[in-house]
């Protein structure tokens, strides 16, 4: 599955890019990555594709792949 430009955007701000290149190379506006980057902040992610898992659901960790 790919990953839509948001989530690209917010792969290259975890490899080291700034927000506002990150979305410019993705070809989002700047503001759209700096909610969604808001959004996670203290939140769980799924280790798989990063998603932010919502309130109420677990990650089954006994699937993953290690």
């Amino acid at each position: 599955m790919e990953k839509s430009k948001t989530q690209q955007a917010i792969q290259f701000v975890a490899e080291g890019m700034t927000p506002y290149a990150a979305a410019k190379k993705a070809g989002i506006a700047a503001s759209t990555l700096y909610v969604a980057l808001k959004r996670q902040q203290g939140k769980e992610q799924c280790p798989c594709c990063g998603q932010v898992v919502r309130e109420g659901f677990e990650i089954n960790r006994s699937v993953l792949k290690e």
